[in-house]
């Protein structure tokens, strides 16, 4: 009898112990398609965070970006978040076709990481000038300072009608 209440309760304890040391710091973090559809039912805008598992630069942002409590705040109150690893392999499916996590990375024109994809509660990517160059994505490490800037040009959609350099 014993034996089969310590099962479930070990399953459980190991589920708990996962979810604290290995969650990403955000509740909001999604598989691909899941965060797709959580953006559409509540009307925010989705940042896809493009990594690998071997990129330095993607664990420095992770740590002092993403980590940064005003920049969790906007990220919890205004966005839908997602990571994507560039070279996984796993199946998305994106506008109405399939992709591997790495050709959706090259489908959003990803040369670099970490890169942050901003998309609109549609899943249409967003376009924004920056030095009077279109940009669809935003590559490469920022601090906290700067990554909050970028969240906020983003969230209230001056990317309508100011160039970004202006900001950053």
């Amino acid at each position: 009898m014993n034996k089969i209440l310590i099962k479930p309760t070990l399953l459980f304890l190991a589920y708990f112990l996962s979810i604290i040391f290995f969650n990403d710091g955000f509740s909001q973090s999604n598989a691909f398609e899941k965060a797709l559809k959580s953006a559409k039912e509540q009307d925010k805008k989705i940042i896809v965070d493009v990594y690998t598992d071997w990129c330095g630069w993607c664990k420095k942002m992770d740590r002092e970006a993403y980590s940064n409590s005003d920049i969790k705040e906007i990220i919890e109150d205004n966005f839908i978040f997602v990571k994507l690893n560039a070279e996984g392999s796993d199946v998305i499916k994106y506008k109405g076709k399939q992709y591997t996590c790495s050709e959706l990375s090259a489908y959003f024109q990803v040369s670099g990481y970490p890169t942050t994809i901003f998309l609109t509660s549609d899943g249409n990517i967003i376009e924004y000038f920056y030095d009077k160059f279109k940009m669809n994505n935003l590559p490469g490490y920022y601090n906290a300072a700067d990554f909050k800037k970028m969240l906020q040009f983003i969230k209230d959609e001056k990317y309508k009608d100011t160039d970004l350099s202006t900001i950053l």
